[in-house]
């Protein structure tokens, strides 16, 4: 088997990836490791899966995605598209999902297929949760300091 021209180093999974104009990326709303809801079906506006890169080739490389849950093998959701590599080393590739409905809890995997390279897998789990509000003075739901 040759050398892989890109590998994984690790995958962030939040609601959203940001450039700022200084080159520096803002992750907002990441999850650790899984996602938790109120309730199903459940749907996320924006989903991103940040990858962090190691490449030894620059190019331009052609990708597809798909998010499945995993027990049932349902694709939720699919993408398709490229990234560029400019130099030899890390990169970063944000692969973005628009509206994407969880209908049942349980394991999902994220897989990342970029031309001629091995899968790229992120896996985490659909946990329901229901909130539980506790009564205290106040505005309802939130903690209460300083008391």
């Amino acid at each position: 088997m040759s050398t892989p021209n890109i590998t994984s180093r690790f995958s962030i999974m939040c609601d959203e990836v940001r450039l700022e104009n200084n080159g520096k990326f803002l992750i907002v709303g990441m999850y650790t490791p899984d996602m938790a809801v109120p309730q199903l079906p459940f749907i996320v506006p924006v989903l991103t899966f940040l990858f962090w890169l190691d490449g030894r080739i620059p190019n331009n490389y052609q990708f597809s995605a798909k998010l499945s849950h995993l027990e049932s093998g349902t694709v939720i959701s699919q993408a398709m598209g490229a990234f560029g590599l400019v130099k030899p080393g890390q990169g970063i590739a944000p692969i973005r999902l628009m509206g994407v409905q969880f209908s049942q809890p349980g394991p999902y995997t994220f897989s990342l297929q970029i031309q001629n390279e091995a899968e790229i897998l992120h896996q985490f789990s659909v946990l329901l949760i229901t909130p539980v509000m506790q009564n205290m003075p106040g505005i309802p739901g939130m903690p209460q300091f300083g008391r």
